[in-house]
């Protein structure tokens, strides 16, 4: 990446005027830097996503745990049905 940022680096001149000849230097300086800035993104959003299924999955269990303590009856509705064979 550095090798590419080296020879597409453009300096400015003190005309006012904008050298057409730069133009491809300067698209190809700009493809370059969002390369670089999409590598980054894509291994961050890849960290970010794992971090949010972890979190989802704790907030889950906890829910899944607290509600099984709470309420045990909506959780075993099998144990307390009455027969009527006698």
């Amino acid at each position: 990446m550095t090798i590419a940022q080296k020879n597409t680096a453009v300096s400015f001149h003190n005309s006012n005027s904008v050298n057409l000849s730069d133009l491809p230097k300067f698209i190809q300086l700009g493809t370059t830097q969002l390369k670089v800035f999409w590598w980054y993104i894509n291994a961050y959003g890849t960290i970010l996503n794992v971090i949010l299924l972890t979190l989802s999955s704790l907030i889950y269990l906890i829910i899944h745990r607290s509600l099984s303590k709470l309420l045990p009856v909506l959780m075993h509705r099998d144990e307390w049905k009455i027969s009527s064979i006698k």
